[in-house]
């Protein structure tokens, strides 16, 4: 067995003791081992480009970027990269639009050490992991089947409209969303119009109320 291919894994997590546990649980597989590792989105592409792993284990909520942003920059430049999403966001709301950022597999923090590597070899044979509550959610919305209520609602918006709707819900005013995703407050108050529309709002308090209580209710708020 050891002198067969071992599959590179890198880490991307800002926090360091979730990097150990990973790193430990990885590399006490025959076939895998962990090639590096990254707390934020720079240094993870930087390092990317001289590692080439086979496997990128990326988390959503870093602390200084965006986890969407990240799959899709790591997609962009290192296209053969295969990414597992692993996050304590729910899986219900958050897996599909990782899956069409161009990760290819979404698994949660709170499942049990063997899924994950079930999940990593699952990705790396070119499939896309999902757990078995995400797979009847996405087979019944092909099939029209499920109930129209808030989440669904906000499936509408775009990804760069979800970021500002997610800032907005944990309470953070324009300016601020702007620094945050460095754009410009005329650009996040065109965004904020743009949602209303597409979420049926009549004013930006109703917006603001309509994200809180999302927020809430999918327990997001940091």
């Amino acid at each position: 067995m050891s002198s067969e291919k071992k599959y590179k894994v890198f880490l991307v997590d800002d926090h360091a003791i979730v990097r150990e546990g990973l790193a430990k649980l990885i590399n006490q597989e025959e076939d895998m081992e962990i090639c590096g590792s990254a707390d934020d989105a720079p240094v993870a592409l930087n390092m990317l480009f001289n590692i080439e792993p086979d496997i990128a284990i990326v988390d959503l909520s870093l602390a200084s970027s965006d986890g969407l942003d990240l799959i899709k920059s790591i997609k962009a430049r290192y296209p053969n990269v295969h990414i597992l999403v692993l996050s304590m966001r729910e899986e219900l709301v958050f897996a599909e639009r990782c899956v069409r950022a161009g990760a290819s597999g979404y698994i949660m923090k709170s499942e049990k050490p063997t899924a994950i590597i079930d999940a990593m070899r699952k990705i790396i044979k070119g499939k896309i992991y999902f757990s078995d509550r995400m797979t009847e959610h996405v087979l019944n919305k092909a099939m029209n089947l499920k109930n129209c209520h808030d989440r669904d609602v906000v499936e509408t918006l775009s990804d760069r409209e979800f970021q500002v709707f997610q800032l907005i819900g944990n309470g953070f005013a324009s300016k601020q969303i702007a620094e945050n995703l460095n754009l410009s407050v005329k650009t996040i108050d065109a965004f904020r119009e743009s949602m209303k529309h597409k979420l049926g709002l009549k004013s930006s308090a109703e917006l603001t109320q309509f994200a809180i209580k999302w927020a809430h209710y999918q327990d997001i708020i940091s």
